[in-house]
């Protein structure tokens, strides 16, 4: 039986034991034999019976955890050449994080990693075929980040050779890749433990731009199979589950609503025992909500997190911060959310460099320098969020 499961019996078996006791009082405070016999005092009844309940045993469990989720790290070429030192031949992805570290602290911090870290030998290139260097995942070590999902259109850039040595990279560095897996005899899932709660991951993409495993290593990468969905979270739940998170990469580039499609994989997801479900690919944001009477928590695409695209939206992302805890032996989910932008500019060589930066007007560090324009965009983006992105404000 599951750590869910045993709370709602327990609860259920205590909240009967609390009826069967007081009907027996007053049973007993309505009887007509007591009522005839005048040496009976009903409060001592019901003072005893009170006693009883008050010492009961009750089930109390108090587990809480705090995830943090981003979107797409992205690496194109401008964002290669802006970490490229010529002097040391060496890459160094930190300026990135400069004024957003302080957002990233969390039990679990998570995000889609759009881009193989295959190695230098198979060449180092942005999009449309990416390879970023071991660099980046240092980066993201340094800034807290612990879970990876490997599952999106761009796994495969490199290859089967490349998804491997990606999976390695990542692992060695002390990541959990989510979606990948370079054993055939690997579950599709990845279990975490923080502070006694049990959070089970699954990760899957709709594709990857035509390229294909072969026959032999198909076990490698997790893809959206409504079928696959429904067994691997039934397989999750068996392993005594606190929290399921399911991520998923699917939806239709820079469009700012989810499409059928989106809805119909989140609640399937949902239906069988997902708790939050985060999404990738659509490289902007797209509303977070809450499914099923607010038990289940859907963001359908948290942006970019890291990018070099510059279009309108597409400089924009986000943290989801949630709560997950456990209080009266029921799981609850507590999001909040704040909008990152990346802030480019260029020096003096003609060189972009590209840090990201908290969203809201009293976050942004006075060291960062916004112009008219900037600002105008910055406007839009906060009233776009705080009106079609955070809707988990209208969980019932």
């Amino acid at each position: 039986m599951s750590p869910r499961a045993k709370r709602e019996f327990y609860y259920m078996m205590n909240t009967m034991l609390i009826v069967i006791l007081f009907a027996m009082g007053k049973f007993m405070l309505y009887d007509p034999y007591i009522k005839g016999h005048d040496d009976v005092n009903t409060n001592t009844l019901t003072a005893q019976a009170s006693d009883v309940v008050s010492e009961m045993p009750t089930v109390v469990q108090s587990k809480k955890i705090t995830l943090i989720a981003v979107g797409d790290v992205m690496m194109h070429q401008s964002e290669l050449s802006a970490g490229y030192d010529k002097k040391t031949d060496t890459y160094n992805f930190d300026n990135l994080f400069t004024n957003i570290k302080s957002y990233l602290e969390g039990d679990i911090v998570y995000a889609n990693l759009e881009t193989p870290v295959a190695g230098k030998e198979l060449k180092y290139s942005g999009y449309p075929n990416f390879n970023a260097p071991a660099e980046l995942l240092t980066a993201l070590k340094n800034n807290n980040f612990t879970h990876l999902s490997l599952a999106n259109n761009h796994t495969l850039d490199r290859g089967a050779r490349g998804l491997t040595n990606t999976v390695k990279n990542v692992t060695d560095m002390g990541f959990t890749a989510l979606g990948t897996r370079s054993d055939s005899k690997k579950v599709n899932f990845e279990i975490t433990e923080k502070n006694g709660l049990r959070v089970g991951f699954l990760s899957y993409t709709y594709g990857t731009n035509g390229l294909k495993l072969s026959d032999k290593n198909s076990f490698m990468l997790s893809y959206i199979n409504k079928d696959q969905i429904k067994k691997d979270i039934l397989d999750l739940k068996k392993e005594n589950i606190d929290a399921v998170i399911v991520t998923l990469h699917f939806g239709e580039e820079y469009k700012l609503t989810q499409n059928k499609f989106q809805e119909d994989i989140a609640k399937l997801a949902c239906d069988n025992g997902a708790d939050i479900v985060l999404g990738s690919h659509p490289h902007v944001l797209q509303p977070i909500k809450y499914l099923n009477n607010g038990k289940c928590l859907v963001a359908y695409s948290l942006g970019n997190f890291i990018s070099g695209m510059s279009a309108t939206y597409t400089d924009l992302g986000g943290i989801l911060k949630v709560e997950i805890s456990i209080e009266n032996d029921l799981l609850k989910t507590t999001p909040d959310f704040i909008g990152t932008w990346v802030k480019r500019s260029t020096d003096s060589s003609g060189l972009k460099n590209f840090t990201i930066v908290p969203l809201d007007v009293d976050k942004i560090p006075e060291s960062i320098k916004i112009t008219k324009v900037e600002e105008a965009r910055l406007k839009n983006y906060r009233n776009f969020i705080d009106t079609r992105i955070k809707t988990y404000t209208l969980k019932p």
